[in-house]
């Protein structure tokens, strides 16, 4: 019956764009790959992920040698002349002073340093948090992704809800004003009274003012949908999905299963892991930090035209440097408890999480049920609703029902009939959501 019920609601939209001579083609694979490929918003949070791979390469150069060479000349242009003692007189008297020029005319150094951290809690610290940070993101982006996926699905349905609609206000429309027409001969002749004639032509233009706002709903749903994707808003589209049939209702999977491909709750759980790291990094910031350095330095001086040969230098240093924290004035008290808080407040969103996504699930089962009865049983009130329409025709072509009742009996089909078309909605919908709600992609 669901396999019927699917074909009837969509099966005239395929044919719908028809008319278009020029078309793109969207299946609902197609789609989502170009909601993939379009969405602002998911184009964003890829670049988000990007920039925290720089932050892992950041923090990573903390582990990694620190080089620099540098390099300079200087021409003085001027002497430099500074008094100092040359001599002493006879017999232990004054010094002799004498200007002494203290300069040379060319100076040209040059040195290379590198260092190295041997050990800083910090460092590694800020590397852990860093990939950690790369986690969250991809996760989020996971999350994100699937909730606009869910989002788009639903719309692309939507879609071809929007254009059915717009099929059956056509279709009433078109039934009425051969109605309209057909009344119009019987007046003529005397068969029909001007009541019946008014009557018809009042529900005619009725129901073209129905296909208009239709029209205009089925173009606003349109238009979302191409943004969705950032498809052209010139672009014509044809909506090429068959649903041959209604998906049947899940079976209701453990809460292990749902929570370990909820991309939203791996994201918290990772939370709660840099709230670790973050405690532990406070605890280690007591410990000292190591690290060395090796400094290289060459020089040559000389007068007149020689840039060097009267004065030659070369000097090299290993060092090490220790810092050890003494007192921060109570800063990694401080950092220590509020990541102790942080680890306490994601494990009660930890556990609010869970118990939403339980709820949201066993909501979602009793919308799937809901529509699952409702469809069949509107489904059978289409059928008869059909029939009373053909009884209602004959009735009056043979003079034994009026016009009210054919024009009631329309209207009654057209209402059952977008009834069931929203039903087989709602429980796609629901269906989408169920598959949101539980990871599955």
């Amino acid at each position: 019956m669901k396999k019927i019920l699917l074909c009837v609601i969509f099966f005239s939209i395929m044919f719908l764009p028809a008319v278009i001579v020029s078309a793109e083609e969207y299946d609902l694979t197609t789609y989502l790959a170009m909601v993939e490929k379009n969405n602002p918003d998911l184009l964003v949070m890829f670049k988000d992920i990007e920039l925290t791979k720089t932050d892992i390469a950041l923090s990573r150069s903390m582990f990694l040698p620190h080089a620099g060479l540098q390099g300079g000349y200087n021409r003085n242009l001027t002497e430099r002349l500074q008094s100092m003692p040359v001599a002493s007189q006879p017999g232990g008297g004054q010094l002799v002073y004498q200007d002494v020029r203290t300069n040379y005319d060319n100076e040209l150094n040059l040195g290379i340093g590198i260092s190295q951290i041997l050990y800083s809690a910090g460092a590694i610290s800020n590397y852990n948090k860093a990939k950690l940070g790369q986690a969250i993101r991809e996760q989020s982006y996971e999350a994100a992704r699937q909730v606009i996926f869910c989002a788009a699905k639903k719309l692309y349905a939507r879609a071809q809800l929007v254009l059915l609609v717009v099929e059956i206000r056509e279709s009433s429309e078109h039934f009425s004003l051969e109605q309209y027409q057909r009344v119009q001969r019987r007046h003529s002749v005397g068969a029909a009274t001007e009541m019946d004639l008014l009557l018809a032509e009042v529900d005619w233009r009725t129901k073209t003012d129905a296909v208009m706002e239709a029209k205009k709903n089925s173009e606003l749903v349109l238009l979302a949908f191409r943004d969705l994707a950032g498809i052209p808003h010139t672009e014509y589209i044809t909506l090429t999905q068959e649903h041959n049939d209604l998906p049947e209702i899940p079976e209701t999977p453990t809460l292990g299963a749902v929570l370990s491909n909820r991309a939203d709750y791996n994201a918290l759980l990772l939370s709660r892991d840099l709230n670790d790291v973050e405690r532990k990094a406070a605890q280690k910031a007591f410990l000292p930090e190591v690290s060395a350095s090796l400094n290289y330095a060459l020089g040559g001086m000389g007068n007149k035209s020689s840039l060097t040969g009267d004065y030659d230098f070369n000097s090299a240093a290993l060092g090490i440097i220790v810092k050890i924290p003494i007192s921060t004035g109570g800063a990694r008290l401080a950092r220590m408890k509020a990541a102790k808080l942080q680890q306490e407040r994601t494990a009660i969103a930890l556990s609010q999480r869970e118990t939403a996504i339980e709820s949201e699930i066993l909501e979602l089962l009793l919308r799937l049920e809901d529509s699952n009865q409702r469809i069949e049983s509107s489904y059978r009130t289409v059928e008869t609703a059909r029939r009373a329409v053909t009884l209602a025709q004959t009735a009056y072509s043979n003079g034994q029902a009026t016009y009210l009742n054919v024009m009631d009996a329309q209207d009654k089909l057209d209402m059952v009939w977008l009834n069931f078309a929203n039903i087989g909605f709602e429980y796609l919908s629901a269906h989408y959501d169920w598959q949101l709600a539980t990871g599955i992609k």
